[in-house]
């Protein structure tokens, strides 16, 4: 039987005490600890490097063409000024 070969992942590991994210491309150490609030508690999300079918359709379904000197639509200077504020 053909060995199969895993997709390569990063795995994030999130502090639940402080937020602060480490990010392990190999296995994750058994003994982690948080480099910003010492705590040892973490959510752990793992991530595919390797895109997919579906993460390659969700990409093209969800692009934006921009080219240099276009405008944004239905974007008023108003609206930019806005976003600028504090």
């Amino acid at each position: 039987m053909a060995k199969h070969k895993e997709t390569p992942v990063v795995n994030t590991m999130i502090c639940l005490t402080c937020g602060a994210e480490q990010f392990f491309h190999a296995d994750v150490p058994s003994s982690l600890k948080c480099q910003t609030c010492g705590s040892t508690v973490f959510r752990t999300f793992s991530t595919p490097t390797k895109p997919d079918e579906v993460t390659e359709s969700q990409l093209e379904e969800t692009a934006r063409s921009a080219a240099l000197g276009d405008v944004s639509p239905d974007t008023t200077r108003t609206e930019l000024r806005e976003l600028n504020e504090p």
